[in-house]
């Protein structure tokens, strides 16, 4: 038997309350009664427990679903972050780019101009300007002191764009607008000596990942363009040297630490297209130019060209749009060399200030020395050799000078057996006298000895030929001006400019041509003078 003491008195107990119905069972009776209730209260005890077991293993089981939940929760959330963080990324590379072509970004604007008015002593329109004197009727080279001397109103509009790339290239694209024209009126009908033009339009790249080498920091360049080593004397208005045309190149190809290179192939007709005196053709010029710099100082270049088809264009009128007439050996090839010294902190090294200076040298069509290849009239044997040199000098607190000098020799230019000699001197000098206005002082002298050896041009249907002169011209300008900006330095601008211009020349000269300036009606040796404002501003 299965019965305790305690299960005995649990059944008394239970059975104490029901004595009537007790006392009718048996005490194996009522034994085996609780025995079987007994028994099924183990039973339910034990069902109760394997539930228990089993709620346990379902909490268990959903804990663990739970915290698998949780982890997928968790990497969920860690994908969204990563995709937001790279959708941010996106968002702020769209956002730097829209940065970067925003319009104002980047973009340049550059002008020169000059205006005024010219009147003469007799209350005329005056005569003048920078190649005024007979010697530069050679392609308009030989030029005397420009203050007080243009007549001219001349502008040139540059507008440029500067584009920096993801990978660190960058391009720049400009482009340049210029008109010129000697007639005061404000508006001014396009003719012979009036014409917009554009005078630049190219684009140039840099800092590509694949160059390396000697061309790891050079620039690529195509269009229209004037060179980038271009320079000139500015108080003169004349170029030492002007390389321009239509073609690429590439520019700071690194030889050595103090080495390096410019390359360039242009193409160019000759002369001005626009000009009535021009006889169009297909004829280009095709130049090809090393430009090399050794040091911060030292410049050599060399350029060879070819015009075919330009020796086939014989007896006719210039291809300069001149009115000369061409000579029958002209040539279609040509040679040209330079050597230069460019100093921008000392005056030939004597004391602060700048200095530039060239050597030329060229032989057929490469005897144009300022403008190598822009004229075509040139003969097979021609040659020519050219000086020019300029400097700015600080000389007291309020007083600075630039003197200037250019030489040429030429011969057998335009007809075999010719010669050309010429030489200008021309002396600028600023004197401040308040923050805002200083006195302009020019003076300039010119010796010319032309021997053009039978050379022809055509005037009102006439032929005649230019004559064998030589002799001297003299100009004197004093101009009272106004400037903002640095009023010690003598290329600040703006300018505005009162003026008075004395000149004079030999008698002799008014001979050399009857539609040149000399000699002209009111414009003939015994002095002259101008008057007039002018206007002139760069930045």
């Amino acid at each position: 038997m299965r019965i305790t003491l305690i299960s005995a008195a649990v059944c008394c107990a239970f059975f104490g309350v029901n004595t009537a119905q007790a006392a009718a069972l048996t005490v194996e009776q009522r034994l085996a009664l609780l025995e079987s209730r007994l028994d099924d209260a183990v039973n339910q005890a034990s069902e109760a427990n394997a539930r228990a077991k089993a709620a346990e293993q379902r909490t268990i089981s959903a804990e663990n679903r739970a915290k698998n939940a949780e982890q997928q929760l968790h990497a969920l959330n860690a994908r969204t972050t990563v995709s937001e963080q790279k959708m941010q990324a996106t968002e702020n590379k769209v956002n730097a780019q829209a940065s970067k072509s925003t319009l104002g970004d980047g973009v340049e604007f550059n002008a020169y101009a000059r205006s005024g008015m010219l009147v003469n002593n007799h209350g005329k329109g005056g005569r003048g300007g920078p190649g005024v004197s007979p010697a530069s009727s050679l392609n308009g080279d030989a030029h005397v002191g420009r203050l007080g001397n243009e007549k001219d109103n001349y502008v040139e509009l540059s507008l440029g764009k500067k584009m920096t790339f993801d990978d660190g290239s960058w391009a720049h694209f400009k482009t340049m607008i210029a008109d010129g024209a000697n007639n005061p009126d404000p508006w001014v009908q396009d003719n012979d000596s009036h014409h917009i033009n554009v005078r630049q339009l190219y684009v140039e790249m840099g800092n590509f990942a694949d160059f390396s080498g000697p061309v790891k920091n050079a620039s690529i360049w195509a269009g229209k363009r004037f060179d980038r080593d271009n320079f000139d004397i500015h108080f003169t208005d004349s170029d030492i040297m002007f390389l321009g045309g239509t073609g690429g190149g590439i520019n700071d190809v690194q030889w050595g630490e103090n080495v390096r290179g410019d390359y360039s192939v242009y193409a160019r007709n000759f002369g001005d297209l626009g000009s009535d005196h021009y006889d169009d053709n297909d004829v280009q010029n095709v130049m090809f130019t090393a430009n090399h710099f050794f040091g911060d100082h030292l410049q050599l270049m060399l350029t060879g060209m070819t015009a075919q088809g330009n020796d086939t264009l014989k007896d006719r009128t210039s291809t300069t749009g001149s009115y000369a007439l061409r000579s029958d050996n002209t040539a279609k090839n040509g040679y040209y060399a330079m050597l230069a010294w460019h100093d921008k902190q000392q005056f030939y090294g004597l004391a602060p200030g700048v200095s530039e200076t060239a050597l030329q040298y060229g032989g057929g069509l490469g005897a144009e020395a300022r403008q190598p290849g822009s004229d075509g009239d040139l003969t097979d044997n021609a040659t020519s050799v050219r000086f020019a040199s300029y400097g700015i000098l600080p000389v007291a607190k309020n007083w600075e000078i630039a003197p200037s000098v250019i030489a040429q020799h030429s011969e057998d230019r335009y007809r075999d057996g010719d010669r050309y000699d010429w030489v200008s001197f021309n002396l600028r000098a600023s004197q401040a006298i308040t923050r805002n206005f200083a006195l302009l002082y020019e003076a300039s002298w010119q010796y010319m000895d032309l021997d053009p050896n039978g050379r022809t041009y055509r005037s009102d249907d006439t032929l005649y030929r230019y004559q064998k002169v030589k002799g001297d011209f003299y100009k004197l300008t004093f101009a009272p001006t106004f400037k903002v900006g640095d009023i010690f330095d003598i290329k600040a601008r703006p300018e505005i400019r009162f003026f008075a211009t004395w000149m004079n020349w030999d008698k002799a000269l008014d001979r050399y041509a009857v539609n040149d300036d000399f000699g002209s009606k009111g414009f003939t040796a015994g002095g002259t003078w101008n008057f007039g404002v002018q206007t002139e501003i760069w930045f």
